[in-house]
């Protein structure tokens, strides 16, 4: 079979999972292919502004990676050599959500420009008449790899192609490419643990269906050590323990609560999750409420002539120092609703110590949810989650249901269901043979470290002190 690993993306592990998916089927008899920038996109997600000292080491360290591969050169193809004509077509939008049903040539170009600057900017309102250059270069960009990539597609001809995350401007042409064309793709991203790497065929890590199924094929496959497995996940983020990613809660005190706290009224508790991260994904559009904002103002203004009930909203860690919409928004609630107490981002109130002294636990898709499953805290989701199918996460159809299950709370279901959930986050993915990481963002390939040359180092310094050209 012949396989064609488009690779634009050099930071660690996601080159080096592409190494390790060469070598893999290198081994097995397989041709394989390279498809690499040599700083012909005009933006993408690792470098927006299309800084050269970025594009030199993004090369540099690409192209060593490749030759520690023993890929033959003419296996080895640039988007440069696959000429089109430019798009200087001037785009203009009046919101993010007409940016979002912009297509070219029935590619969801829109949609995936949205997602790559909502991410960059960490902003789910983007101000597009603001960020009205940045669109026109995304649309140009997302423009050039769909026609190169069908030319490029119809030269290789490849049985299978690999590519990371799937979802912003630099890749969806592509994976739009290939569903037309019948070509079957993986995409790749991190593991459950730095041991691991994520391939989906034919689709992409934030695939909710996905996700669903996996947690019930590795729950039926595992053996009798699933439940203690599945148990030190939920365990180990409590204790802060870095697993796949970076820990949120480390600055937080334990078992602080709120000032004035008061345990005779029934006490809810919000844990959102920072809605930039997953504005660009369809899959998780919100079925209730426009966003979680919204969702929080409906919910409180509901209870407001009600002194029995108070509620405490604890923003997400990962917005500690954002000036976005969801942080604006989120300070005029705190000021005009006066049974909602907001708990700040950098604050260093205890998630975990407020979780278990409120009486129900409301989330939109973060992770705390299921937490709260896992600790015998009822919990109500407000919005979708990979854990959403799981016995004892309560899923409202409407407002009024919201209201009803927030007056009358349900009792908690077993945990052992969160336990899946676990044993999912910890186990899923594929565990690398040739690549070790010591960390979130580095390691070694066939113990050896992929880095960027002195040249290329050099060059990104000149560039640098000139400013970027």
């Amino acid at each position: 079979m012949r396989y064609l690993i488009y690779s634009c993306c050099y930071a660690a592990p996601h080159l080096e999972t592409e190494m390790e998916i060469a070598t893999t089927v290198m081994e097995e008899g397989h041709e394989v292919f390279f498809l690499t920038c040599e700083a012909e996109l005009k933006t993408c997600f690792l470098n927006a502004d299309h800084k050269l000292s970025i594009c030199y080491a993004c090369q540099s360290k690409t192209r060593n990676g490749i030759k520690m591969l023993g890929i033959p050169n003419e296996r080895i193809l640039e988007l440069s050599q696959f000429k089109t004509k430019d798009s200087n077509a001037d785009y203009t939008f009046s919101s993010i959500s007409e940016l979002k049903t912009f297509k070219y040539k029935d590619s969801d170009i829109g949609f995936a420009v949205a997602s790559s600057l909502v991410s960059q900017s960490r902003d789910h309102k983007l101000d597009t008449v603001k960020y009205k250059d940045e669109i026109k270069k995304g649309i140009a960009t997302a423009i050039m790899v769909h026609d190169r990539g069908e030319q490029i597609l119809d030269a290789v001809r490849p049985d299978v192609v690999i590519m990371f995350n799937g979802r912003f401007l630099e890749y969806r042409p592509f994976l739009r490419l290939c569903e037309k064309k019948g070509i079957d793709f993986y995409t790749h991203e991190r593991g459950g643990q730095i041991d691991r790497y994520m391939l989906r065929k034919n689709s992409t890590p934030h695939s909710i269906l996905f996700a669903k199924a996996e947690i019930e094929k590795l729950w039926l496959e595992a053996g009798p050590e699933k439940y203690k497995i599945g148990e030190n996940f939920f365990l180990d983020r409590r204790n802060k323990v870095v697993q796949s990613w970076s820990v949120f809660t480390e600055e937080q005190k334990a078992g602080l609560l709120p000032e004035g706290f008061d345990k005779s009224k029934k006490n809810i508790g919000f844990f959102n999750s920072s809605m930039d991260e997953y504005e660009g994904i369809p899959d998780f559009n919100n079925p209730l409420y426009e966003d979680d904002n919204v969702g929080v103002e409906k919910i409180c203004t509901s209870f407001l002539n009600d002194e029995n009930y108070h509620f405490y909203l604890r923003v997400h860690p990962n917005l500690k120092g954002l000036d976005n919409a969801q942080n604006r928004e989120i300070m005029n609630l705190g000021a005009k609703l006066s049974n909602l107490t907001i708990i700040a981002a950098d604050e260093e109130i205890d998630t975990y110590a407020l979780m278990e002294a409120v009486d129900l636990v409301i989330t939109f898709g973060s992770t705390i949810g299921v937490e709260a499953l896992f600790w015998k805290k009822p919990s109500l989701l407000l919005g979708r989650a990979f854990y959403e199918a799981l016995t004892g996460i309560i899923q409202p159809v409407n407002h009024n249901e919201v209201i009803k299950y927030i007056r009358d709370i349900p009792p908690v279901v077993s945990s052992e269901s969160a336990m899946k959930f676990g044993y999912w986050c910890i186990s899923f993915g594929i565990i690398f043979k040739h690549f070790n990481a010591d960390g979130l963002f580095a390691g070694k390939f066939k113990g050896k470290r992929v880095g960027v040359s002195i040249v290329s180092k050099i060059k990104s310094k000149v560039n640098i002190l000139l400013r970027e050209n």
